[in-house]
């Protein structure tokens, strides 16, 4: 048996362990030490689930994928200055024999979904390196699960995980390893169009596939179009509203939000939102806390 190490390099992605310490509830001695344990832990590495670590890589990882071919094939030149002795990875130690099965790729892949329905925040975990660790130590494989866009390098902000969400992200990871896709297909096509608005750049794209989620998620069996959007638009709402006007508010979104894709699909003119990004952030939130709720 061998030992083999799974990497999987966080984009946009910083866990800000010196910030977010109250003065007023902390001494300065006490501050101190939080703001130490914090980063020891970004370092040596926190666990999220089945041996899977996030933490800073480490400088001999990092030598080990610079100077492999594989590594720039994956980052062009615009983005290679994205892995640094600052970047976040996922890191799991393997122990396998010579022709391994690579298991580690799921579990990541889950945690960038759980990551991504946590919060709103442009992360990307789009490639797992695997490294051997026994005998002549180097880069053995690689897998791409995602295409990682220009724009990520400038432009988005960065993804912050504070250390209080980690609880919340522990959990989440949890249910998502439980869940059995291949008996909830609607679940399965929702994640993974809802996964896909990452890799898009048009945000009339990005529209599409999120109501082709909300479809999945709350259409059963053959609905007549006209019904679409109402449909989806009234479950949402009773799913998600807490009262009757955050309902209606929902309802109207939606509602508008599908007569949009129509539009789009069909070739036709629509009547633009006066900043259709911050209108689709919206649409996008609604699905990834109507998903988070039907994880249960």
């Amino acid at each position: 048996m061998k030992k083999f190490k799974a990497l999987c390099p966080l984009i946009n992605f910083q866990i800000p362990w010196g910030m977010l310490i109250s003065p007023i509830e902390r001494t300065r001695e006490e501050r101190t030490q939080i703001f130490k344990e914090r980063r020891e832990k970004a370092v040596r590495g926190i666990e999220i689930i089945d041996g899977v670590k996030v933490k800073y890589i480490s400088k001999e990882d990092l030598e080990d994928l610079k100077r492999e071919p594989y590594f720039s094939l994956m980052f062009p030149p615009v983005m290679r200055g994205l892995i640094s002795p600052r970047t976040f990875v996922l890191e799991r130690t393997i122990t396998a024999k010579e022709r391994h099965t690579f298991e580690a790729d799921g579990v990541m892949q889950n945690i960038i979904l759980a990551l991504r329905l946590l919060k709103g925040g442009h992360v990307f975990g789009n490639v797992v390196f695997y490294i051997r660790l026994s005998e002549k130590r180097g880069l053995v494989s690689l897998s791409h699960h995602q295409y990682l866009h220009p724009q990520v390098s400038s432009g988005w902000g960065t993804y912050s995980l504070d250390f209080e969400e980690i609880p919340d992200l522990k959990k989440l990871v949890k249910k998502i390893q439980e869940i059995d896709f291949s008996k909830r297909k609607g679940l399965r096509l929702a994640c993974k169009r809802f996964q896909r608005t990452y890799e898009e750049v048009d945000v009339e794209d990005q529209l599409i596939d999120l109501m082709i989620a909300f479809e999945a998620l709350f259409l059963e069996g053959e609905k007549r179009a006209s019904q679409r959007g109402g449909t989806i638009a009234v479950a949402c709402s009773v799913l998600l509203g807490k009262n009757e006007g955050e309902r209606e508010e929902i309802r109207n979104s939606l509602a508008k939000a599908y007569l949009i894709r129509n539009s789009i699909v069909h070739g036709a003119e629509y009547k633009k939102e006066p900043d259709i990004h911050e209108f689709v952030a919206q649409i996008e939130e609604y699905l990834r806390r109507s998903i988070k709720k039907l994880l249960d």
